[in-house]
């Protein structure tokens, strides 16, 4: 398989810098490039094209694995909170007489720009689904243990110190999925395109189920949240038991000091 007839998408941060973007692709090298509200597109005579996303995803059509390298490398130098581990998916580009995806296979009618701007557009919101839904399968076996715990001590066996941090790692899962949930509904590119291209964008994102996962990613953020409230309960009812001891101990100590002072007026006489 020839690189010609390979796409591969990938997601690499949470966004990538746009003017550190523009000043590096606007040189000799990439003179055919078009910037956009939210994409850049290049073409290069030698490698292939590129569609790459500001959200921090980049779809590279007919580009040498080299190239995409390198070009990675220089994308994670202005990008913003770079993952450790990127996501990608890779296709294989046939041509035939209707545009499809098919499993892995990407079935072109032609070489149109349009056209694979916007099947790059859900191959984009995929990985960056694939990011989220990944975050999920680390977080949740650990999250899951506690009510499991709770149902079979009566009590969840946990320090208030992890308990933090986990409420901590549920917020920020939490946070980065509402920060980029825009992403995964229909962009604003295509009001001012053809509804063909809509279309088009429409029949890959149906293809890759990608509305039945954004509702799977939904439910297990409420079971999430679910748990992150539980957690809060446990955190403020070891607080009020704290509470409650010490002013226990503050009480008891108050009775000792004043039995002292009592008693010593009597040694003394």
């Amino acid at each position: 398989m020839t690189s010609a007839s390979i796409c591969h998408a990938v997601c690499l941060a949470d966004s990538f810098r746009q003017e550190p973007l523009r000043k590096h692709f606007k040189t000799k090298q990439f003179k055919q490039s078009v910037f956009k509200a939210d994409h850049l597109y290049l073409k290069h005579p030698g490698w292939g094209e590129a569609i790459i996303y500001l959200y921090g995803c980049a779809v590279f059509w007919g580009v040498e694995r080299k190239e995409i390298n390198q070009l990675i490398r220089t994308l994670k130098t202005i990008s913003v909170d770079p993952y450790l581990e990127q996501v990608d998916e890779v296709y294989n580009i046939a041509k035939g007489e209707e545009t499809a995806i098919i499993e892995s296979d990407i079935i072109l009618e032609g070489d149109d720009i349009e056209a694979k701007v916007a099947i790059s557009y859900a191959l984009a919101q995929a990985v960056k689904l694939k990011h989220y839904e990944d975050i999920l399968t680390d977080t949740m076996p650990d999250l899951l243990t506690l009510p499991s715990d709770l149902a079979k001590n009566g009590r969840i066996r946990i320090s208030k110190k992890n308990a933090l941090k986990k409420t901590g790692e549920i917020f920020l899962v939490r946070a980065q999925i509402n920060l980029h949930s825009d992403l995964l509904d229909t962009p604003e590119y295509f009001w001012e395109r053809s509804e063909r291209e809509e279309q088009m964008y429409h029949l890959v994102t149906h293809e890759m189920e990608l509305g039945k996962r954004v509702r799977k990613l939904n439910h297990r953020l409420d079971i999430m949240q679910s748990t992150y409230d539980l957690l809060r309960t446990h955190i403020e009812h070891q607080d009020s038991l704290l509470l409650e001891r010490t002013i226990t101990i503050l009480i008891a100590l108050e009775i000792v000091f004043t039995i002292i002072q009592y008693v010593r007026p009597i040694h003394t006489l």
